[in-house]
């Protein structure tokens, strides 16, 4: 099966998936909207616009479809999932997202598109892997910027006419000038592990360009982390093959296509992004107001990224129950130690654990009938003994040896 077959396979079915549950997405936002944000607006103590920032992402439909879809269409496991993302936005995603001091990604014009209307997306790995600072926090700025612009692609009035909205993208990943000292593997897998399961089903494939025997080690540790499904959506393309499935419009010079240089081109997540001053901080406003006094830092908080991002620590949330209906993981312990949003304190999810929340929510409503129930045997029970003959015997007998000796008188 060739490339441009083997994707539009998949996007036909994903289209056809969109349709068909598009009912259960709609019914999964009204949920958080009524139920789960009140009960975060009351917990965390969220101000108006901390609220307004849930809303933002609780109304793009396309998103909480993309959420659903990863667990299966399985409204449980989205809705726990849901609100273990709405903490982790409110937390670590900044208000104004700033520029970024050494870009390696840009979005194409929305003009230049894939077969099936897919925006591109152009990665040069080598500028990632050479940033002097931690490049953790912009890469989650970028995946919030290509949410956005796919949820603004989707509202224009051309996209409303269309059988199913943008809901992917396609990424073309420049690897070229990779050496073997700069294959940083660590950001790989945290990007691969941590911050892609947060934005899902955002990536419709992945084509690699410049490839070459120098990066088969990376790739070699990377696919063993990549499931069937991902692997079959990475392609090594030539640059002919290339242009064999995407019109040569819709790809910049430096790559063989007939649009102009990189460095020429409009990128429509510029519109996002802010020039803020270097002493200003995107989270000098945490929505999370709930941790914190006037004048105090949060407990909990962490250095957050350089100066790329803040210069002020990121907010975190407060410790939550294991019985908090906000609880991504109700019934087990968790811990915001060393990350923004609760995590399982012991790694997984113990039997134990699970037994001692169901004990305590037992007792918490059986605890007054239990002790009713026990003062009653208690004082049947004493009854009883106090009326039997065997106990009145032993009683007498304890008084008489109690009792002080008669005097004897002469």
């Amino acid at each position: 099966m060739s490339t441009k077959e083997l994707l539009q396979e998949k996007h036909e079915e994903l289209a056809e998936l969109y349709k068909t549950n598009l009912a259960s997405a709609r019914s999964l936002q009204q949920t958080l909207e009524n139920d789960i944000l009140p009960g975060l607006v009351d917990e965390l103590v969220l101000d108006g616009e901390g609220e307004q920032r849930a809303r933002l992402w609780l109304n793009d439909t396309q998103s909480v479809f993309r959420l659903l879809r990863r667990h299966k269409f399985t409204i449980p496991f989205a809705l726990e999932n849901a609100g273990d993302l709405l903490l982790w936005r409110l937390a670590v995603i900044p208000d104004e997202i700033p520029r970024p001091a050494a870009p390696f990604l840009q979005c194409l014009p929305l003009t230049a598109c894939d077969p099936f209307d897919r925006p591109l997306v152009v990665v040069k790995l080598s500028r990632l892997f050479e940033a002097s600072e931690d490049v953790r926090p912009t890469l989650i700025n970028y995946m919030e910027l290509l949410r956005l612009n796919l949820e603004r692609v989707n509202k224009e009035e051309g996209a409303k006419e269309k059988d199913s909205p943008v809901l992917q993208y396609i990424a073309l990943m420049d690897i070229g000038g990779i050496s073997v000292q700069n294959q940083n593997v660590d950001i790989i897998s945290w990007f691969l592990y941590e911050l892609l399961p947060r934005f899902p089903g955002m990536l419709a494939a992945v084509f690699i360009l410049n490839y070459s025997w120098a990066h088969s080690g990376v790739w070699n540790i990377v696919k063993r982390a990549l499931p069937k499904s991902a692997l079959s959506r990475v392609f090594f393309p030539s640059q002919d093959e290339l242009l064999e499935y995407f019109p040569p419009s819709t790809i910049p010079r430096d790559y063989g296509g007939s649009l102009p240089s990189l460095s020429e081109l409009e990128d429509p997540l510029e519109k996002y992004m802010r020039d803020l001053p270097e002493t200003a901080s995107p989270t000098s406003s945490p929505a999370i107001h709930g941790s914190s006094s006037a004048g105090q830092a949060p407990p909990c908080s962490e250095p957050a990224a350089p100066s790329s991002l803040s210069a002020q620590p990121i907010p975190r949330v407060p410790s939550i129950s294991p019985t908090s209906h906000l609880n991504p993981y109700y019934g087990y312990p968790v811990s915001g130690w060393g990350a923004p949003t609760p995590r399982l304190r012991h790694g997984r999810q113990r039997k134990r654990d699970l037994l001692r929340t169901l004990a305590a929510l037992w007792w918490s409503k059986w605890k007054r009938r239990v002790l009713l129930f026990l003062c009653i045997l208690l004082a049947v029970v004493s009854y009883r003994l106090r009326r039997n003959p065997r106990m009145v015997r032993w009683r007498q007998g304890v008084r008489g040896l109690l009792r002080p000796p008669a005097r004897v008188t002469s």
